[in-house]
C-alpha cells in the first residue's frame, strides 16, 4: 500500500517532469501576468513551469492555501497529450493517498507524508521555490486545465465574494459545539446562545471561498458550442500549435482588494454569525 502510493507520487512526478522539458524544448505562444518582482526575476515560460511542477508547502503557507495563477498556453499535439497523461495520473495519486488515509491512523500517515515530500530533490531545486520539502495536496490533485477547441475569446475576472452555505439545524449545531469542547467558556457562552433558538430553526453554516480567476470563454458560432465559464487555479492550455492566442483581457496577477460587487440588498441571512467558532449564521425574516 504505502509503495503504491509512493510509485504513484513518482509517477507523477516524472509525468510533470517530461511536461516540464517539452515546454523548453518547444517554447509555445503564451501569456503569464507577472507582477513587478516576478518580472525582474523570471520570465513567462520559467513561471508557467515551475507553477505546474509545485507540489510542495512553501515555509509558512497556510494549508488552505494553493499558488495558483491564470494565463493562456497554445498547446501542440505532444504537449495536449502529456496533459491528458499527467491529469489521469493525478487521479491515480489521490485514490492512493485515499486508500492509504483510511488504512492507516494519523500518527502513520503523517509520518510517510512527511517522507513522501523528501523525494525528488533535484526537481524540487530546480524551481524558484527551492528548498521545499512538504508535499502539498491539493496542488498535486489538481488538473492542468486543457480545452480541446480554440475559444474565438477569453474573459478573464477576478471572483473573490464567493462563500458556500451549508444549511444546519440546531440539534446539529449543538453537536457540533460540544466538540470543540463543552468546558471552553467561549464554547458555553455559545450554547447558552443556541439554547434561546427555537429547535425547528434553520440555520446557515458559510465558508468563504478564496479568490478565484473565471475564465469566460466565447467561441465562434460554426464551431456548435456554447459560452463556457471555468474556474482557473492554473494557466488554461488550449490545442492548436502555431495558432495565435484567443482575444482577451488582461488583469492584474492578484486578486482586488475588497468587495468588488455591491452588497445585495434582498439577503437573506444575518451579516454577523450567531455562533462564531463555527461560522453560523441565522436567516433574516
Amino acid at each position: 500500500m504505502i509503495s503504491d502510493l509512493t510509485h504513484e507520487f513518482d509517477a507523477l512526478v516524472h509525468a510533470l517532469q517530461t511536461l516540464r522539458q517539452q515546454l523548453l524544448d518547444t517554447p509555445p505562444t503564451l501569456w503569464i501576468p507577472l507582477n513587478p518582482g516576478e518580472q525582474k526575476t523570471t520570465g513567462q515560460l520559467q513561471f508557467l513551469t515551475d507553477l505546474i511542477c509545485d507540489l510542495w508547502y512553501r515555509d509558512g503557507q497556510d494549508g488552505r492555501e494553493t499558488r495558483s495563477r491564470h494565463g493562456l498556453v497554445m498547446a501542440n499535439t505532444e504537449i495536449a497529450e502529456q496533459i491528458r497523461v499527467i491529469n489521469h495520473q493525478k487521479d491515480r495519486f489521490r485514490k492512493a493517498v485515499q486508500q492509504v488515509r483510511q488504512e492507516l491512523d494519523s500518527s502513520d500517515w503523517l509520518e510517510h507524508y512527511s517522507q513522501l515530500g523528501q523525494r525528488h530533490d533535484s526537481l524540487r531545486e530546480s524551481l524558484t521555490f527551492a528548498g521545499l520539502k512538504r508535499v502539498h495536496l491539493k496542488q498535486c490533485f489538481r488538473h492542468i486545465p486543457l480545452l480541446e477547441k480554440c475559444p474565438q475569446k477569453v474573459g478573464f475576472s477576478w471572483y473573490v465574494n464567493g462563500r458556500s452555505i451549508k444549511k444546519v439545524s440546531v440539534q446539529q449545531a449543538q453537536e457540533m459545539l460540544l466538540a470543540l469542547g463543552e468546558e471552553k467558556n467561549h464554547i458555553q457562552v455559545q450554547l447558552k446562545k443556541l439554547a434561546q433558538l427555537p429547535a425547528h430553526l434553520q440555520l446557515a453554516q458559510i465558508q468563504t471561498l478564496a479568490p478565484v480567476v473565471r475564465a469566460n470563454l466565447v467561441f465562434k458560432p460554426e464551431s456548435g458550442l456554447r459560452r463556457k465559464a471555468m474556474n482557473l487555479a492554473l494557466p488554461l492550455f488550449i490545442t492548436g500549435a502555431g495558432a495565435a492566442l484567443p482575444a482577451f483581457n488582461e488583469i492584474s496577477p492578484e486578486p482586488p482588494v475588497g468587495r468588488t460587487r455591491q452588497q445585495r440588498g434582498d439577503q437573506k441571512i444575518s451579516s454577523e454569525a450567531v455562533l462564531p467558532s463555527l461560522r453560523i449564521h441565522t436567516y433574516q425574516t
